[in-house]
């Protein structure tokens, strides 16, 4: 365990895989898989790499790796790819172990199913149980009748869950606990709540030494969308004067951008439910309009940081400290330290 994590072969440690891997990488994005990916270093045994062959680390095989103190699951996984690099005499030799979070495994059937009387966030939370997915999901407004606006699944049940949470507003992601416990949720960005660490950057003692923040405005403050009613032929209109989620300050980007900031969501419907969620959808996904990168490590930030999770930002200033949504983790872990490189997002600021 030199690296301070631990790599478990299916639900049990692995001794050997944990003392043998050289660097750990594991990357979360917001409404993504997570992936990861393990280096070890190979050696020959009469003038055979039999490392290369152990089923611990081959095509689909089910890792996970635990955080430091054994508490947190960083990802649990299926190996689905290698990198093998070799080295004139061995010396220098490395295999890279490359997998995804569980929810590959939703995206290895290409499929056309009809979803009758059903509402979006009902078509997800079914889809999850199918998977063995312990749903998290929020409800969405519309319902799709058989006899009007029919929801057709085109694609594997990763890709239809995508983009049932993409014209909704929500995300779709996948976690696992340590036992083994994988959750799909189906949700709006959180953005209100408790932040789960401080990051400052006020001196040397600080979690952070260097925070980069880009902001831009010119971005959509409303949205409409149209449908028509195949009952009467009538059109349909479903408007967002301002994105759902809660601003994450004092000012959300409408107060500061008044100018007319408008986009017509392409879509199809023939409810004004759906369409609004539609409208709000669109709202949603651009209305991030501030980008915080920065670094830190688990013992400064005062444990791990996650995706998904809300952070505070001190010590930037009156206009942009306060809460951030993380958007992105890729956590390096190797001889030396465990490294994470953050991304934040922001819908407001002050």
């Amino acid at each position: 365990m030199g690296l301070g994590v631990t790599v478990a072969a299916g639900l049990v440690p692995d001794l050997d895989l944990t003392e043998r891997v050289a660097e750990v990488v594991v990357e979360e994005r917001l409404g993504a898989p997570t992936r990861f990916s393990l280096v070890f270093p190979l050696d020959i045994v009469g003038s055979d790499l039999p490392f290369l062959s152990d089923l611990s680390i081959g095509p689909g095989a089910s890792l996970m790796i635990v955080g430091p103190n054994g508490e947190e699951c960083l990802v649990r996984g299926i190996v689905h790819s290698q990198r093998i690099t070799l080295v004139t005499g061995g010396e220098g030799s490395s295999l890279e172990v490359i997998g995804t979070d569980v929810s590959v495994t939703l995206d290895r059937e290409t499929k056309v199913v009809s979803w009758p009387n059903v509402t979006d966030s009902e078509a997800a939370m079914a889809i999850m149980a199918q998977n063995q997915l312990v749903p998290d999901a929020e409800a969405t407004p519309a319902r799709h009748l058989e006899t009007q606006n029919k929801l057709i699944q085109r694609g594997s049940d990763l890709s239809f869950l995508h983009l049932l949470a993409r014209r909704n507003g929500f995300l779709f992601w996948v976690t696992s606990d340590l036992l083994g416990i994988d959750t799909g949720h189906f949700k709006r960005p959180p953005v209100t709540g408790e932040p789960t660490q401080v990051l400052s950057i006020k001196d040397r003692e600080s979690a952070l030494s260097r925070l980069e923040i880009t902001w831009d405005i010119e971005r959509p403050t409303s949205a409409t969308a149209y449908g028509l009613d195949l009952a009467n032929k009538s059109m349909l209109t479903g408007s967002a004067a301002a994105t759902p989620l809660a601003p994450m300050g004092a000012m959300p980007l409408a107060s500061i951008a008044p100018e007319v900031r408008s986009a017509l969501p392409v879509s199809a419907g023939n409810d004004v439910g759906g369409l609004t969620a539609r409208a709000e959808g669109v709202l949603v996904e651009e209305g991030f309009f501030i980008t915080a990168r920065c670094q830190t490590t688990p013992e400064a930030a005062g444990g791990l940081v996650r995706a998904h999770s809300l952070v505070q930002i001190d010590g930037a200033g009156t206009l942009h400290s306060g809460t951030y949504l993380v958007g992105g983790v890729t956590h390096r872990v190797g001889p030396t330290a465990h490294l994470m490189e953050l991304t934040l997002l922001r819908n407001a600021w002050g």
